[in-house]
């Protein structure tokens, strides 16, 4: 379960990076190249800035821009105690710091190849006071060129699965997966740094399918932390599509540096 909840919110936010191309000469079709894109790319530093109000600002690679009407609150659920919070207040800035605090710890850069391929040198999350510990994935996913400023993005869903052995869990996991078999991830350069993002256009959709799913998970087997940390995520994603429907603008990604 632990596995299914992390997964919905790395579709929610990341899944815009994790179809298939042909090589170069060989195929009939020949890859289309966006050759501005192609080669490593690394997260940028991620840098702190002190608010008047005593709380603070993380920046760095993660970028989130969502406008919403002022007011705007997502009612967080903890335990029996439910907290509103206020979306361009709390929310967003929330987003901002947890993504570009612990990202880096887990993503160290990602590769567009000049075929098609997305390789990335990743970790799982450290334990307080470890280090990362960095592997290198290859063949999870993959792109197409649709032009300069999109792209559409392909996930491996056998392999991103083949090492759930819950059968039920996988099922689940890869029928979200193969859903989302193409990803438009749209590409907007400032300067030399090019920013990667999914769109109002793609996230509202996919956050009413995923409230969809979240309605017909069984929970009765579930231990009471499962349960809490369930009953949490669906109570928040419950309310995102009216507050989706508000929405005139948004756009989540990363903004990375050679």
């Amino acid at each position: 379960m632990k596995k299914f909840i992390y997964l919905m919110a790395m579709v929610c936010t990341l899944g815009f990076f994790t179809a298939c191309s042909s090589d170069d000469d060989n195929d009939e079709k020949e890859f289309v190249r966006n050759e501005k894109i192609e080669g490593t790319w690394n997260l940028q530093k991620v840098e702190k800035t002190d608010l008047d109000n005593g709380s603070y600002l993380l920046s760095g690679s993660v970028k989130l821009t969502w406008d919403c009407p002022e007011g705007t609150t997502l009612n967080i659920k903890m335990g029996d105690y439910e907290m509103p919070m206020d979306v361009n207040q709390m929310i967003i800035p929330m987003i901002n710091n947890v993504s570009n605090q612990f990202l880096p710890q887990i993503l160290k850069n990602v590769t567009f190849t000049k075929d098609g391929k997305i390789n990335a040198t990743y970790s799982e999350l450290p334990d307080e006071g470890e280090t990362s510990e960095w592997k290198t994935a290859e063949g999870y996913a993959s792109y197409t060129v649709a032009n300069d400023n999109l792209i559409y993005v392909t996930i491996d869903a056998d392999k991103a699965t083949k090492d759930i052995d819950d059968a039920e869990e996988k099922a689940q996991i890869k029928g979200i997966l193969q859903q989302y078999n193409k990803i438009p991830v749209n590409i907007r350069w400032n300067g030399t740094k090019p920013y990667f993002f999914v769109d109002k256009a793609f996230v509202q959709p996919m956050i009413a399918n995923l409230v969809a799913m979240l309605e017909k998970v069984p929970t009765p087997d579930m231990d009471a932390d499962d349960l809490q940390s369930f009953n949490m995520l669906k109570g928040i994603m419950v309310q995102l599509p009216e507050i989706m429907n508000k929405t005139t603008k948004f756009e989540l990604g990363l903004e990375l540096i050679k």
